[in-house]
């Protein structure tokens, strides 16, 4: 398997408002990423990233819940119409290579757009797998390469923004690394057909291309629905417990013939009447 490792320096997203369309897309993901929370339990959730941390995760049955993060929001002037709301408290910074979590020690992890932002995303998932408890859930969303959102991304005449140096990767090359690594795939959903391709100016400006981008959605859903912009993925840890494969001699018994079993039984038969 081809490795992931990049030593190039990349910086991962510190708001929702970095992403053209940041707020729908943010909504979209939180309407089914709480969904599938309410479906967990637990004692402790892990939320890692700032995007993670913004989500609205009231619904889950989870309530002891940590945000994390590899190093405090830096707050950039340059970056329009920052949503405060994004703004949540991280309660513990960790490297997410290297996290500060004592292995089997969380119930639920959820990480909403690390993997394209990470120099080596398959050790991320190895140290997601580490601390998940046996039988703990990982809820991950990934944009999706083959999209509406690839064909923006090279758009030549588009400008560049802060997902410009997204490393995408395949759902299923993520699926391989999950499945690799003892993961159970529950559930996956594609979802944001529209939302990253069109601006915000372009979805609110008028019903009636508010209207187009709703008709855009299903239609998408309906008959291309691994071309939606952003592919949530739920995986259950499993461990399998192992059998030691016991030596085949103790199972053998001395071949003995039906008719020597039966004159050796009516041999104890006469000693004991004697």
């Amino acid at each position: 398997m081809k490795s992931a490792l990049t030593y190039t320096g990349i910086e991962s997203l510190s708001h929702w408002s970095q992403i053209l369309t940041g707020d729908e897309l943010k909504h979209i993901q939180n309407q089914i990423i709480s969904h599938r929370l309410k479906l967990s339990f637990g004692h402790h959730l892990i939320k890692l990233g700032h995007l993670s941390s913004a989500l609205d995760t009231s619904s889950c049955l989870i309530k002891h819940q940590v945000n994390v993060a590899p190093s405090p929001a830096v707050l950039d002037l340059n970056i329009a119409n920052t949503n405060k709301a994004d703004a949540n408290p991280i309660n513990l910074f960790s490297e997410f290579d290297e996290l500060a979590l004592a292995t089997n020690s969380v119930d639920l992890v959820l990480m909403n757009h690390e993997l394209e932002f990470s120099n080596d995303p398959h050790q991320v998932l190895r140290e997601v797998h580490r601390v998940l408890m046996p039988g703990g859930d990982l809820v991950l969303s990934v944009f999706n390469p083959f999209s509406l959102f690839m064909l923006s991304k090279i758009w030549p005449f588009k400008t560049k923004s802060s997902l410009w140096q997204a490393r995408m990767f395949s759902i299923g090359r993520i699926k391989d690394w999950l499945d690799l690594l003892g993961f159970e795939i529950i559930e996956q959903e594609y979802c944001c057909y529209s939302t990253l391709f069109l601006k915000n100016k372009e979805l609110n400006k008028e019903a009636a291309n508010k209207s187009f981008s709703n008709w855009l959605q299903l239609g998408f859903k309906k008959y291309l629905p691994k071309f939606g912009s952003v592919c949530i993925i739920t995986a259950k840890k499993r461990e399998w417990p192992l059998t030691p494969i016991r030596s085949r001699n103790s199972f053998k018994s001395a071949f003995q013939p039906a008719v020597s079993r039966a004159s050796s039984q009516s041999a104890k038969v006469k000693n004991s009447d004697n």
